[in-house]
């Protein structure tokens, strides 16, 4: 258990002083505090606005659900065409097939007639 909070502590460390590192860069840096500043005015509407942003929230996991059901609609669909198809297409070789001999007996028999 010692070891793993070790590591664990490790990997913080390492975390914190890669990004104090990379806060060194100018432009980095202002990149950072205007991402800052876009999450936090984000989370204080959240914070002012809550019902709004649950009402929000369901309606998107509605629009997901829908498209979901229709995308589940649409592969039955699709597969219920695949089962028709792989009944029909052996009928529909056997009637070429049977369409293929009959018609060359007939020009079989007109060469030979010629």
């Amino acid at each position: 258990m010692n070891k793993r909070s070790k590591m664990v502590d490790g990997m913080l460390i390492g975390a914190l002083v890669g990004a104090a590192i990379s806060l060194l860069d100018k432009e980095t840096r202002e990149h950072f505090l205007l991402n800052s500043k876009k999450v936090g005015s984000k989370m204080k509407y959240v914070v002012q606005h809550p019902n709004e942003v649950v009402q929000s929230v369901k309606a998107n996991m509605e629009n997901v659900r829908n498209t979901v059901d229709d995308v589940s609609r649409d592969l039955d669909f699709l597969r219920d065409k695949m089962n028709e198809l792989r009944e029909t297409t052996p009928k529909i070789l056997d009637i070429v097939s049977e369409t293929k001999e009959f018609v060359g007996k007939h020009i079989d028999k007109d060469k030979k007639e010629l």
